[in-house]
């Protein structure tokens, strides 16, 4: 398998607003969000457009994406770097 040097976050989707509703009946929540690309703005790089989305999450699976934004949030206010991730800029 080819080790892929690029920075992860290059030309990735950055989430930029996001509106919520829910359905207590039907257990579920939709969000709706819209996107920059990261490189807007940098060395004129010409930028992706992204569509907004909308996207139906169960509650179970809320629940549990709450829960691992909780523990990321923790480890980046706590400065613990993931190691699986690579931040760095390479150019």
């Amino acid at each position: 398998m080819a080790i892929n040097h690029k920075d992860e976050f290059t030309g990735m989707r950055e989430l930029t607003s996001f509106d919520t509703a829910h359905s207590a009946f039907g257990e579920f929540i939709i969000m709706r969000s819209s996107f920059t690309d990261t490189l807007t703005g940098f060395r004129q790089i010409e930028p992706e457009s992204y569509p907004d989305q909308q996207v139906m999450i169960r509650l179970d699976a809320a629940k549990k994406l709450i829960r691992e934004l909780q523990r990321r949030m923790d480890y980046i206010e706590s400065g613990i770097e993931d190691i699986n991730t690579k931040t760095r800029y390479h150019s």
